[in-house]
């Protein structure tokens, strides 16, 4: 089980200064502007091995891991997979949990937009590696509804009207609210009793933890597990901070539901479901046409500490659609603004790796010549691919892993269908063919990095093998 929160006390070079104010203060800040001269680039991050966490994991055997080589025995590409060396954290925590070393999960948080939000690719990706490496749980997700169509593997959920969401948006150029809305970057919200959220989990949890927002007018509200009532959460704080509320539960799945008792606002970021033993964690954080740009109206301090609570070992940003298809996208400033929420990632969590997922292929119509393969995907996907490079994070080429440019037409005319009618998303089967190609590739790196360190072989089967 991973340790609920840890924090981390480094010299970091960062890419900005660091911004942020407190919630409470008002509106979240806006990029800091920068110099033109310091963005032709991006300049690398140093990022440290190790944690330091706010409690000591379990004492483990005295043989260490050995240290590897230079990263020169290493491949430069497996795959659409580039920078593997750049992985070495996530592989460092993957060896441990196979040799039986850690007691805690290797957790990946993937933020994207609607790709992520749907979870048809991140569940496969769960899946696959849960099955070499176990499950340590199913992760963090909404509660009730954030909004109309939010679903995810395993995951349904409802809510009554007296509950809203809450999140950063955009008014007049301006950007509104406080920009504290937890992991996932919207929350709900409700200032009545009798508000309730409910959220069934078909998948077992041994452990819930909701997160929740704590703030001077705060409220209250009743947790029930299952339909039994398990605590009442007093939100009301001196100062705005996240909290959490965790129960120990059997080894089962359940359903969670929440209802406000008055006193105040009452705010819910989600809950995180772990389970006792350790294993992987996939986070699937996506929101519906999210571009990186909404991840910069959100409190750069409370993004920090919810990500440090979640305790990543990679973290993935896997954005670019919604920016290709936008018709006024100035490269140069998606470019700046990339490097900023990377920065921003490697201030918050600087041990964990980073990975730049990039963008499937886009068909767009146009009049006059029908469908056609979208060419701003692919000058967002360079863009990506370049600052992954700059900023020592790995990167993965989804269009490369489909066929290259016009994959995204010839999948949407099969008589099987890859790609959905939009030309813009997969359907399941894409989806599932996409993320299995990522998953093997990923494998086969860490198989890769295993062997260039001369670590002995383990009795689990080379699951990449078979997904070929």
């Amino acid at each position: 089980m991973r340790t609920p929160s840890w924090t981390a006390s480094v010299a970091l070079t960062a890419i900005f200064a660091a911004l942020g104010s407190a919630c409470s203060k008002g509106a979240a800040p806006s990029p800091a502007k920068v110099p033109e001269t310091e963005l032709a680039s991006a300049p690398r991050v140093e990022r440290i091995q190790g944690t330091d966490r706010s409690e000591p994991p379990p004492a483990l055997p005295a043989t260490p891991l050995p240290i590897l080589p230079a990263s020169s025995r290493l491949p430069a590409q497996i795959g659409a997979l580039q920078g593997i060396d750049r992985l070495s954290h996530l592989f460092e925590a993957l060896a441990s949990l196979e040799a039986g070393r850690s007691h805690e999960d290797v957790h990946v948080v993937q933020y994207g937009d609607s790709h992520t939000a749907s979870d048809s690719g991140t569940s496969v990706v769960r899946r696959l590696l849960q099955a070499r490496f176990g499950s340590g749980g199913r992760g963090f997700v909404a509660i009730g509804k954030p909004w109309k169509t939010y679903t995810q593997d395993g995951i349904r959920g409802g809510m009554t009207a007296l509950f809203s969401p809450a999140r950063s948006h955009v008014e007049q150029g301006r950007t509104m609210g406080d920009g504290c809305y937890g992991p996932l970057g919207v929350a709900i919200g409700a200032d009545e009793s009798g508000a309730r959220a409910w959220t069934s989990v078909t998948v077992p949890a041994s452990r819930v933890e909701v997160d929740y927002w704590q703030q001077p007018s705060g409220g209250s509200f009743d947790v029930f597990i299952d339909g039994a009532h398990t605590g009442r959460v007093a939100t009301r704080a001196a100062e705005p901070a996240p909290g959490f509320f965790a129960l120990e539960l059997p080894d089962t799945p359940h359903e969670v539901e929440l209802r406000t008792v008055g006193e105040g606002s009452v705010r819910v970021f989600g809950m995180a479901l772990d389970r006792t033993q350790a294993g992987v964690v996939v986070d699937a954080l996506g929101i519906n046409g999210a571009q990186i740009f909404w991840a910069l109206r959100w409190n750069e301090e409370h993004f920090a500490a919810e990500l440090r609570h979640r305790a990543p070992d990679v973290v993935v940003l896997a954005y670019g659609t919604n920016e290709a298809l936008d018709p006024k996208l100035d490269l140069g400033l998606y470019e700046r603004s990339l490097v900023e929420l990377l920065g921003r990632v490697a201030r918050a969590t600087p041990s964990a790796s980073c990975l730049l997922l990039g963008p499937p292929d886009l068909g767009r119509w146009v009049d006059h010549q029908g469908w056609i393969p979208w060419p701003p995907v692919l000058d967002v996907a360079a863009v990506q691919k370049r600052v992954a490079q700059a900023a020592g994070c790995a990167y993965y080429s989804q269009i490369d892993a489909m066929g290259g440019p016009g994959s995204m037409l010839a999948w949407a005319t099969e008589s099987e269908p890859r790609a959905q009618t939009d030309r813009t998303h997969l359907t399941r089967a894409g989806y599932a063919q996409v993320a299995t190609s990522f998953t093997t590739d990923l494998l086969r790196a860490y198989d890769a990095w295993r062997d260039a360190g001369d670590l002995p072989p383990t009795s689990a089967a080379k699951t990449w093998v078979s997904s070929r």
